[in-house]
């Protein structure tokens, strides 16, 4: 169950951040790794269980702090006690849309091998960045934006600075195009129910395919098509949630080329089928 759900959006009402609590009552789950285009950065107020990771697995308690890349696998497969998990996802633009911040990157594609997607629960600095986050979304005083970016920058950077995590030496560089770069990222958003190619996406960058599928990926950490793909699942679970379409019409509407390709899509990014995720238990035709 989730609850308590805030966001953040650009500009162009994009939404480059949420917050959110998941709440669930013990038991043992199937392994579903499910996958997103955000990074997550979450904190358990309360439960005990274990977090599986892509073949690792870690105990946690209340006040354990977890931190994952877009597209990382992860999924609770045990809870002992109740759970209630505070949730930050947030996309990787944040972190490279303005050059100084670039070096945050680090903690996504330049770890080591000590590399934990833990922390410690006695972290209270770290923990309580994330509670600032929340609560500036919450209530939305002047200039909460700014105080949300602030907040998430501040948590990465603790990271870095008080976890041995990252490999001292990597460098992270920029590009001359990062206007051409959120250019061709909202140009997928607002077609995602269209036959989309890498062509056309590339050109919108003003880049080359190769370096356009390059660039996209150093700097979110998925390939673009990876990145259209879970978009057109969100968008197709939310017309599960709120309209009476059968699951053939959603599939269409999203951008998929046939009902195949929309099952295995969805299984793919959730773990679960559409049928999880419809209004009501009636049985869609399609």
């Amino acid at each position: 169950m989730q609850f308590d759900r805030f966001i953040l959006c650009d500009n162009t009402d994009t939404i480059i951040l949420k917050t959110f609590h998941s709440t669930v009552s013990p038991v043992k789950r199937n392994y579903n790794a499910h996958h997103h285009t955000e990074c997550e950065l979450s904190v358990f107020m309360k439960g005990r269980g274990i977090y599986s990771v892509q073949g690792k697995e870690y105990e946690f308690n209340k006040g354990d702090v977890f931190l994952f890349g877009s597209n990382e696998e992860h999924c609770i497969t045990i809870i002992n006690e109740e759970i209630n998990l505070l949730n930050i996802q947030f996309e990787p633009r944040i972190l490279w849309e303005n050059a100084e911040n670039i070096e945050l990157l680090k903690l996504f594609v330049a770890r080591n091998k000590t590399f934990s997607n833990k922390f410690s629960n006695t972290d209270k600095t770290l923990s309580n960045y994330i509670f600032h986050i929340e609560n500036e979304l919450r209530y939305q005083k002047t200039g909460y934006k700014i105080q949300v970016k602030y907040a998430l920058l501040s948590a990465l950077i603790h990271i870095m600075r008080n976890y041995s995590c990252i490999n001292s030496d990597a460098t992270i560089t920029g590009i001359n195009s990062i206007e051409q770069l959120i250019n061709a990222m909202r140009y997928i958003d607002a077609n995602l129910n269209t036959k989309l190619t890498l062509k056309n996406i590339a050109k919108v960058a003003c880049m080359t395919q190769t370096y356009f599928s390059s660039v996209f990926k150093k700097f979110n950490g998925i390939t673009p098509w990876q990145y259209i793909t879970i978009k057109r699942v969100e968008m197709a679970i939310g017309m599960l949630k709120t309209s009476h379409m059968t699951k053939l019409e959603i599939a269409q509407r999203c951008g998929f080329s046939s009902s195949s390709n929309f099952y295995k899509s969805f299984f793919n990014v959730t773990g679960k089928q559409p049928k999880d995720f419809c209004i009501n238990t009636r049985k869609n035709n399609g």
